[in-house]
């Protein structure tokens, strides 16, 4: 099964329900709650989605809670630790949190990346894509 890693923007859009960006991370997941896909999250993710959630969404800490525990049934999350670090400080990404979230990603196995900003991971060795790009690109196979 392939594993598709969802950056923090793709699971931001997904559990606040972010405008146009919604859909295409809801049929996105969607896949992998069929087991079409297996979806990989990082661990740092659900830090910085709480934090947005909170802070910009102005969400409860119960409701992002309840959220969490849906959601986390929905995917595997992969690990942030010294191994992954290490690489990040050594990789020519410029962005540490990017860096950290490739390479839990690549420790994972992922196959492809799905984030809004494509332009973050351009030291990328495996695919990267828009969830709607990424939805078209499956749509042609």
């Amino acid at each position: 099964m392939k594993k598709v890693f969802l950056d923090t923007n793709v699971v931001i859009d997904y559990l606040a329900r972010r405008g146009q960006f919604f859909l295409p991370a809801a049929q996105i997941i969607r896949l992998g709650e069929e087991h079409k896909y297996e979806l990989l999250v990082s661990a740092l993710s659900f830090a910085t989605v709480s934090f947005i959630l909170e802070s910009h969404h102005k969400l409860s800490h119960e409701v992002i809670v309840q959220k969490f525990s849906q959601f986390v049934k929905m995917c595997n999350v992969t690990t942030v630790d010294s191994f992954t670090i290490d690489k990040a400080i050594a990789s020519p990404f410029t962005d540490f949190e990017d860096a950290m979230q490739y390479h839990s990603a690549i420790h994972e196995g992922a196959n492809v990346i799905i984030t809004r900003n494509k332009k973050d991971f351009l030291s990328s060795q495996i695919p990267v894509f828009e969830p709607q790009e990424f939805i078209d690109y499956l749509l042609k196979q």
